[in-house]
């Protein structure tokens, strides 16, 4: 079954007076990225979270927020952010220098910027803590997950009406082209004695050959097949619990190259236009393939 690569999911617990709330968006990537909001007292622990994380989902931009809540009664550590201080500092100072006044900065000035705090727990978080946040984590993986199968469910049922629509049109070229072997074959003796004005000096066997061999390098009958083919093997993987995005791009690409093919053999109007439709088909299905994991 298709997993889409979008998803959204939340969980929250609570563990000695700390409240601890997990939220996970994963979004559209080539590859598994990873940006995370965490207390820097966990910030430590941020690889362990990443191979959680990992365990679960294989590709896109996957979106972090860890925030916790600390009870009143909970010790907690006022820190100072110096780089922080500096920057407010070197900007009152600039603005004092622009408006001309000599007002000196003082503490009350500073206390306005709450960005140069730190509230942190005062000591560090015991492995049992961590193990519960972990789990709060699992928690909300899973409710990620609930949201990529049910988008990928989704996706799939698009992707496979599509390929049930290019299988029908394939079938129905298969079938104009049995039809229209014996008129090719007239339209091109036709023009062979269009061409030939004396058909005295014309050898019948070496016409005949000749004929044969053009009237194959037209024949599609190969091309349709492979092209089932594609479509079958294509049908299968995504129903698969263990497909492959890279397996289905790459069977995509052999879809187009005989829909490419038939195109380029083709004498006919009725399949030039079908052949369109079905690299249409193709492209939406391709657009489709980029939303999955």
């Amino acid at each position: 079954m298709i997993v889409s690569m979008t998803g959204y999911g939340k969980a929250e617990g609570i563990f000695n007076n700390r409240k601890y709330m997990i939220e996970i968006r994963s979004l559209n990537n080539r590859f598994f990225e990873t940006s995370f909001k965490l207390p820097r007292y966990i910030s430590k622990r941020e690889l362990e979270i990443k191979e959680i994380i990992r365990e679960k989902i294989f590709r896109g931009k996957i979106y972090l927020s860890l925030n916790a809540e600390s009870a009143e009664d909970d010790k907690i550590l006022l820190k100072i952010d110096k780089d922080s201080l500096q920057q407010h500092l070197s900007l009152l100072k600039s603005l004092r220098k622009k408006l001309g006044t000599k007002e000196k900065i003082k503490i009350n000035h500073i206390l306005h910027f709450s960005e140069i705090f730190d509230v942190e727990p005062s000591e560090e978080i015991s492995e049992e803590e961590f193990e519960f946040i972990c789990g709060v984590l699992r928690e909300a993986l899973d409710d990620v997950l609930q949201m990529k199968r049910k988008e990928g469910g989704y996706i799939e049922t698009d992707i496979l009406q599509r390929i049930d629509f290019v299988d029908s049109e394939n079938n129905q070229i298969k079938e104009i082209f049995k039809l229209n072997s014996d008129k090719i074959r007239s339209q091109l003796i036709e023009k062979v004695n269009k061409i030939t004005a004396d058909k005295q000096i014309i050898n019948e066997n070496r016409l005949e050959i000749e004929l044969i061999l053009i009237a194959e390098r037209l024949d599609i009958t190969e091309e349709c097949l492979r092209l089932k083919s594609h479509l079958d093997y294509f049908r299968e993987n995504v129903k698969s619990s263990a497909y492959s995005g890279r397996r289905l791009n790459f069977l995509l690409q052999e879809m187009n190259r005989e829909a490419n093919t038939i195109a380029a053999k083709s004498m006919d109007a009725v399949i030039s236009q079908k052949v369109s439709v079905i690299k249409e088909e193709l492209e939406k299905i391709r657009e489709q393939l980029q939303n999955i994991e």
